[in-house]
C-alpha cells in the first residue's frame, strides 16, 4: 500500500488546483475559437469577392472609385487582425 505524507498531499492538491485552472483556460480558448469560426468564414468569402473585383478592375472590366478602394483595404486590414487572434 502507498501512503502519502503531508507534503505530498499538499503538492497533489496544488497540482489539482493548477490542473483545474488550466482546464478552465482551455475551455475559454475553445469557446472563443468557436465564436470566431463564423466570422472567419465570412471573412474568407469577402476576401474571395475582393480578389475577383480587384482582378476585374485590373483588366479594365469594372471601375473602382477611390472610396471603394479605401473600403476594401480597410476591411482587409480588419480581417487580417481577426486571423491574428
Amino acid at each position: 500500500m502507498f501512503y502519502m505524507n503531508e507534503q505530498q498531499d499538499f503538492e497533489m492538491e496544488h497540482l489539482s488546483t493548477e490542473l483545474v485552472s488550466v482546464m478552465e483556460e482551455l475551455k475559454l480558448l475553445r469557446e472563443r475559437h468557436e465564436k470566431n469560426l463564423p466570422a472567419k468564414k465570412e471573412a474568407l468569402q469577402f476576401i474571395d469577392k475582393a480578389e475577383k473585383v480587384i482582378i476585374l478592375a485590373e483588366q479594365g472590366k469594372v471601375q473602382i472609385t477611390e472610396e471603394q478602394k479605401v473600403k476594401i483595404e480597410d476591411t482587409l486590414k480588419k480581417i487580417s487582425l481577426l486571423f491574428k487572434k
